[in-house]
């Protein structure tokens, strides 16, 4: 029984780490933290945020931001774009930038950006 579960454990030990070492080296977006899909493009009503670098995901390169208020976000962007209401782009050296309502502007791409805050 106790070679089992040593056993169980190295398998599921190795199976972490190839996971982990593919989503590191295939350099895929760092998923947001809910409230908010991947899309083609930028959806109606939506604050958005397009990857920098020409990176995307299997359902697109756009995360569509659900809902007004906060949302941790973690990964590097260079375009945000207002179908709706105004927001603020928060960076991980606490700098920030907005995107007016109605609006687009290219965002700083070399800076990891740590949230997203809907103004509503």
């Amino acid at each position: 029984m106790r070679k089992t579960n040593r056993r169980l454990t190295a398998w599921a030990t190795a199976l972490a780490t190839a996971v982990g070492a593919t989503v590191i080296f295939t350099g895929s977006p760092a998923a947001a933290a809910g409230g908010g899909y991947w899309a083609q493009g930028c959806s109606p009503g939506r604050a958005c945020l397009i990857l920098a670098g020409g990176r995307t995901t299997p359902n697109g390169y756009a995360w569509n931001v659900v809902g007004c208020g906060y949302h941790t976000i973690n990964d590097y962007y260079q375009i945000g774009s207002a179908k709706g209401n105004a927001f603020d782009v928060l960076y991980a050296d606490s700098t920030w930038d907005r995107v007016q309502a109605w609006d687009q502007r290219a965002l700083d791409s070399r800076k990891r950006v740590t949230g997203v805050d809907v103004l509503c």
